[in-house]
């Protein structure tokens, strides 16, 4: 019989290999440590102990193949292989999975963590529930742990109490991270470290030999499930695919609208591509870069007095293969705050009404609703060899500013710029960010406030001789130096029941063909109420229509009504006239306007000459011109 095994009121007192403890070949079986000796405590020149006579003992170093019952568990998946030392792998079929307060704690999403990763694995056993033992094959240098590594946590059945130490009983409900065994024996189920050669205790005899080649078999091993870690990987995909539809939504939130063309552009793009345009003013767009510096819209220059600084600018020109002369210049500013962005639109505005380029003729205006928090269109006409026609839209959303000109040699219709710019606005608009694209919509209106408020600007008058001339006016002053068509019958520089009056005169220059001189004087006689206005107006039209009767040397063509619409509705009535005075050397022409709006009266002068000289729509255009710019003194 064996001697006695000694009883340890705990198993976690039980020494460990790692503790330090030196094992004896000579120890006595009450000696003995319920723990497997240090790999240093033999070497190849220790004297021989009578335990190396006796085989070694056998420890399955892997899980047994066996095939569980699944009942009211997921469908089966494929068998798969684990390995993780280099020996043959083994197959399984995976248990049923743990009950959700059961399962044990996963570390990682390694799917092969369903077993110890320091176990050596062997051949794949029959399908059974019992298998033979074998002695564990030779240990790999990596798989020994350190000295101060705890053994790794495994899940094994309940087993019977061994000779030199007992094991505790496993917690059905417990997590499977128990302790391994103080003295590992036939019975045992595998622990989680490697395995090493153990020595058999003394006076074992045959039965420690039989217990060596025949082993009784080894209860049912709790598997870990592998659900666990299925449905933590399961979770971290639909977080991914929640983290990267929120993405892919707060970016179609600033996109275009629906029913509106998509671009092949980022949907955070605030500027016009080609397929926004599509195919406006009946060209084919295609897109060219710029940069802020290189490309401006007409009549907006870069820099202004008074003009807030942007925190950025970006700027796209986007041209056409088949007409040179087409292009859309877009430049979008955006500001601090939505009160910088306000003076700057309106300041923008001031200069499209005015429009400083020498070449541009202010067609007529437009006011844009549906669009953005604010927006206006300017058409205008450069007067080339051939004719390119601009449509100028200035909108304001939130803290942007954004000029928009489209050139084309045919006039493109304020509506369609706006219906085409309202694909680029809708991305970069919505809640505090601005009002975003509706239904735009255009009217006709007055021309832009220019400056000098009241008085006809450059971009007022048109070209002569197509592709040359500029004009340039001077500043307005109050000492009056008119003579007149000498058909007018008074004084103008002293027209008496007046609160005020002034002039401004405009030459043409860079224009070989022009005559000397060439212009046109704008005066504005201003009175307290509209019956003095209509009182000198009435009174000019007679002389002047009466003067071929009074003078043989004159000769008077009466030209078209100047009628239209100022600011805040107010009407605009005028008469123009064509005066020609013969004197004894030669002819002089004159252009004579006479128009009336609310309380001011504007008289218009122009020295023509036969060859040289407005058309007469051209100077109906611009006796109603004057009209509008004296309303917005």
């Amino acid at each position: 019989m064996p001697p006695p095994a000694p009883v340890l009121p705990d198993p976690e007192a039980a020494l460990r290999p790692a503790s330090g403890r030196r094992f004896s070949a000579s120890a006595e079986p009450s000696e003995f440590a319920p723990a497997a000796p240090r790999r240093s405590a033999a070497s190849a020149s220790s004297p021989s102990s009578p335990f190396d006579t006796l085989p070694p003992v056998a420890r399955p170093t892997a899980p047994p193949a066996r095939t569980v019952p699944v009942s009211a568990a997921p469908p089966a998946e494929e068998p798969r292989s684990v390995a993780t030392a280099p020996s043959a792998p083994i197959a399984f079929t995976p248990p049923a999975p743990a009950p959700a307060s059961t399962a044990p704690a996963v570390a990682s999403l390694n799917t092969t963590a369903a077993w110890p990763s320091t176990t050596t694995p062997s051949p794949t056993p029959p399908a059974t529930s019992t298998f033979t033992p074998f002695a564990p094959p030779p240990q790999a240098a990596d798989a020994v742990p350190a000295p101060a590594a705890e053994p790794a946590p495994d899940v094994a059945a309940p087993a019977k109490k061994g000779w030199f130490g007992r094991t505790p009983k496993a917690d059905p409900d417990a997590a499977p991270a128990a302790k391994a065994d103080a003295t590992p024996t036939p019975a045992k189920a595998e622990r989680a470290h490697t395995p090493t050669k153990q020595r058999a205790p003394k006076n074992r005899g045959k039965k420690a030999a039989a217990a060596a080649t025949t082993t009784p078999p080894a209860a049912p091993r709790k598997e870990r499930s592998a659900r666990p870690a299925l449905i933590i990987i399961a979770s971290v995909a639909v977080v991914a695919l929640l983290v990267a539809g929120g993405v892919w939504l707060l970016t179609l939130r600033s996109g275009a609208p629906s029913g509106t063309p998509t671009t092949t552009t980022s949907a955070l793009d605030p500027l016009l591509t080609a397929e926004d345009l599509g195919s406006l003013g009946q060209v084919t767009w295609q897109a060219s870069t710029g940069t802020a510096d290189a490309v401006r819209p007409i009549c907006i220059p870069a820099s202004a007095t008074g003009l807030p600084e942007a925190q950025r600018t970006a700027s796209r020109k986007i041209g056409s293969a088949d007409v040179p002369e087409a292009s859309v210049v877009q430049v979008v500013d955006t500001y601090a705050d939505v009160a910088a962005a306000t003076a700057a639109y309106d300041l923008r505005l001031a200069q499209a009404g005015t429009c400083k380029d020498d070449t541009a003729y202010i067609v007529g205006a437009n006011a844009v609703t549906g669009l953005a928090d604010s927006a206006t269109a300017v058409r205008l006409l450069v007067q080339d060899a051939a004719d390119v026609y601009h449509t100028l839209l200035v909108t304001r959303t939130g803290r942007s500013v954004s000029m928009v000109d489209v050139a084309t040699t045919e006039s493109v219709p304020a509506q369609n710029v706006a219906q085409a710019t309202s694909v680029a606005l809708s991305r970069q608009c919505g809640g505090d960010l601005g009002t975003c694209p509706a239904s735009p919509a255009t009217t006709t209106v007055p021309p832009l406030v220019a400056e000098p408020k009241g008085w006809l600007v450059e971009a007022d008058l048109p070209r002569i001789t197509a592709g040359v001339g500029r004009w340039g006016g001077t500043e307005p002053f109050t000492a009056l130096q008119m003579p007149g068509s000498q058909c007018e019958g008074m004084n103008l520089e002293t027209v008496t029941g007046t609160t005020s009056a002034g002039q401004r005169t405009l030459l043409l220059a860079d224009d070989p063909d022009a005559p000397k001189g060439f212009g046109v004087d704008m005066v504005t006689y201003t009175f307290a109420d509209a019956d003095g206005a209509k009182t000198l107006a009435t009174k000019l039209d007679k002389n002047i229509g009466d003067c071929a009767a009074k003078y043989p040397t004159a000769t008077v063509a009466a030209g078209p009504d100047a009628k239209g619409t100022a600011d805040a509705g107010a009407k605009i009535t005028g008469s123009t006239y064509l005066v020609t005075q013969k004197t004894a050397v030669t002819s002089v022409v004159y252009r004579v306007a006479v128009v009336t709006v609310g309380s001011r009266v504007v008289y218009l002068l122009g020295n023509p000459t036969a060859k040289f000289d407005f058309t007469d729509a051209q100077w109906k255009a611009i006796a109603v011109r004057a009209g509008q710019r004296a309303a917005q003194a």
